[in-house]
């Protein structure tokens, strides 16, 4: 209780009664208190008129399975062989290949990674931050998403083969007996029986039909989705995790509200859901388009979500706000601009490995899937240029009429090649929209949102590609609370292109997702004319050290790319000038300089040099390059190389680091 207590210490107090109202609902859950655990009402069934809308492609099943075969070819195999590899117990989870979860029927507690299975205990008696006893909750929780069951349902629309029938109904009931009502880690997160409802209720449709789809079973579907709904509704995460975790509880309100023809309760839970969502649009999504987490990933988590709830309102004939769509229309401006030249979008930020869409099985960081979306439902080419050839996730998502839709517009080549998110503190600029452009990211914004449980220390760091490739990264994010040395190491400020400070970062972890220090960024200058730019901008995050510092970087001109880091100490410290390479780039020490290269493509060929001058400078300062690792997407790990030039000084340092197009050899 004390700690209990401590946590309240100096909240509002409707933040108070909620949290009080959730812990002592959660205690009588706990102690079998009569009623606590809600009771499905009897005749609870599925609304056949959420058919059209959660099932665009129920109207007219054989067209659009044509449509699917005839635009993709491959699609139906890729499918099947994705749905056989579930059939034999195999899944993909995030950035982990290849897991093995058991045959016939998955352990639904278990993590595979660690071989940690948790305890069938209430879910309030789980912590929920600790990998102890657990293991890695993000990777049992994302088996239990059931997303799976909607590749098993669609190869089924695709096949009509009732192997994949028997398997999601074996699956089902097998976790029906095996996560009893709050018993267990699946019932923790709110987050995670909102997506596990969303699939459930696209899995209905994709399943309608079979005869292994039972009535029974059925039923027992619906008695779980209103315990989640009254589940979700309990104990949302308005006062815990205001961001995608709220907004996505929100989605699966509206989900369960519009699917149960449940009277007032349904009708409640789906006003709730858009009411939430129409609330925090505005503070998630900052007014310049820019995403408040200061992460990528789940800036197109939140499109996703937002552009979703456009679908579901469109399809019921609700109003849709002017605002909703101006906001979001902004959010596809922000995730337009992040976009590399090759269709990939720099990962800065934390990336959980997760997504709304089940239907999209690109890389966690190809978001073109998500601008088609945008595209199609905004109506807007640039959109579309950037998207290009649409996936068969977009015909999966909205339907015949938003693939008509897509299929109608114009691309159009987007008007600015430099773009400024000064709100979020992100500047953009490429040398055109060409698929072997140059294109720089730089960061100098806010610390993240609330605790900034997503940021990483990366102020002032940048991206980079070349020719259309990536040359200088985010690290990534790895884990979240499996390894907690990993997970403070990968958001770490030599995790990222950046300058240390005796190797100390800008910012100070504390806890998986909190933090004792931020730092505070500040922009000097932004200028832009086409694909050059100048910026300059400063953070205090070594202010505690004694050291005041600022970066200023020229994109484009004479030079490719230009660094100025610019130091007062009165004390003498390391400092270090970090670059994180990509895992297909070579680095090469030769003559005090640094040779990049790639294999397979001859264009690549950069030179990396520094020099450090100021009369506290005590050494000329080297490059050193790194064996390190960088993290793709959760859970997986590549190696890589980072370049550091390092030197010790104190006083008035300005360190010039330049990449320049390594000079081609001339012969004869």
């Amino acid at each position: 209780m004390a700690d209990v207590l401590k946590k309240l210490k100096g909240r509002g107090p409707r933040e108070v009664l909620t949290r009080a109202g959730q812990l002592l609902r959660a205690k009588a859950e706990r102690v079998g208190l009569p009623g606590a655990v809600p009771t499905a009402p009897p005749g609870l069934w599925g609304s056949e008129a959420s058919r059209n809308i959660f099932a665009p492609w129920a109207a007219e099943p054989e067209s659009f399975v044509a449509t699917l075969k005839d635009r993709w070819p491959n699609h139906a195999g890729d499918v099947v062989e994705r749905a056989e590899r579930i059939l034999a117990g195999r899944f993909d989870l995030m950035g982990y290949k290849d897991l093995d979860l058991g045959r016939p029927l998955p352990d639904w507690h278990l993590d595979p990674v660690s071989g940690k299975r948790s305890s069938r205990r209430h879910w309030s008696q789980i912590d929920e931050v600790s990998a102890a006893e657990t293991g890695d909750k993000k990777v049992i929780w994302e088996l239990n998403r059931h997303q799976y069951l909607v590749t098993l349902g669609q190869a089924y629309l695709l096949t009509r083969d009732e192997r994949y029938a028997e398997v999601f109904a074996a699956h089902l009931a097998d976790w029906f007996e095996q996560n009893p009502p709050k018993i267990g880690v699946n019932w923790l997160s709110s987050l995670e029986l909102a997506f596990r409802s969303m699939s459930w209720i696209r899995s209905w449709f994709l399943f309608d039909g079979s005869p292994q789809f039972t009535a029974e079973l059925r039923r027992q579907m619906l008695r779980f989705l209103y315990l989640n709904a009254r589940h979700i509704e309990t104990y949302l995460s308005t006062y815990f995790s205001p961001n995608t975790h709220l907004t996505g509880e929100a989605l699966g309100l509206c989900y369960l509200g519009t699917f149960l023809d449940g009277g007032a309760e349904a009708a409640r839970w789906r006003e709730t859901g858009h009411r939430i969502l129409a609330h925090w649009l505005t503070t998630h999504v900052r007014e310049d388009g820019s995403y408040c987490e200061q992460a990528s990933h789940y800036a197109r988590y939140t499109a996703d979500i937002y552009s979703e709830l456009l679908l579901l309102r469109e399809r019921e004939g609700l109003e849709t706000e002017p605002a909703h769509k101006e906001r979001l229309s902004a959010l596809f401006d922000y995730l337009l601009h992040l976009s590399g030249p090759d269709g990939r979008t720099p990962l800065f930020g934390d990336d959980d490995g997760g997504r709304l869409y089940p239907f999209d099985t690109r890389p966690v960081d190809d978001m073109r899937g998500t601008l088609a979306l945008g595209a199609a439902l905004l109506g807007r080419g640039d959109l579309k240029y950037a998207a290009g050839e649409p996936g068969p996730e977009l015909l999966w998502t909205t339907g015949p009429d938003g693939f008509r839709a897509y299929e109608a517009a114009a691309a159009e080549e987007p008007n600015d090649l430099s773009k400024s998110f000064a709100d979020g503190g992100l500047f953009s600029v490429r040398s055109s929209w060409a698929g072997d452009a140059d294109h720089i990211l730089i960061s100098c914004g806010p610390h993240g949102f609330l605790n900034g449980g997503h940021a990483h220390a990366d102020v002032l760091g940048f991206t980079l590609y070349v020719h259309g490739r990536p040359i200088f990264i985010d690290s990534g994010t790895y884990v979240y609370t499996a390894d907690p040395e990993a997970r403070d190491r990968y958001r770490s400020t030599a995790a990222h292109n950046c300058l240390t400070v005796d190797g100390l970062s800008s910012s100070r972890p504390d806890g998986p997702f909190s933090w004792k220090t931020k730092a505070n960024a500040r922009l000097i200058e932004w200028k832009a004319d086409g694909g050059a730019a100048r910026f300059c901008g400063s953070h205090d995050g070594f202010e505690r050290l004694g050291v005041r510092y600022n970066r200023a970087i020229r994109f484009g001109g004479d030079h490719l790319l230009e660094i100025v880091d610019s130091i007062e100490s009165e004390a003498e410290h390391s400092f270090e000038v970090n670059f994180v390479l990509a895992p297909d780039i070579t680095a090469a020490l030769a003559d005090g300089v640094v040779d990049l290269g790639a294999e397979r493509d001859a264009e690549i060929e950069l030179r990396l040099e520094a020099a450090a001058t100021g009369t506290g400078v005590f050494d000329a300062g080297r490059w050193e390059i790194e064996n390190i690792s960088v993290s793709p997407a959760y859970g997986s790990e590549a190696a890589s190389h980072r370049a550091a030039y390092k030197l010790r000084g104190r006083g008035s340092i300005e360190v010039v680091a330049r990449v320049t197009h390594k000079p081609r050899s001339i012969s004869g």
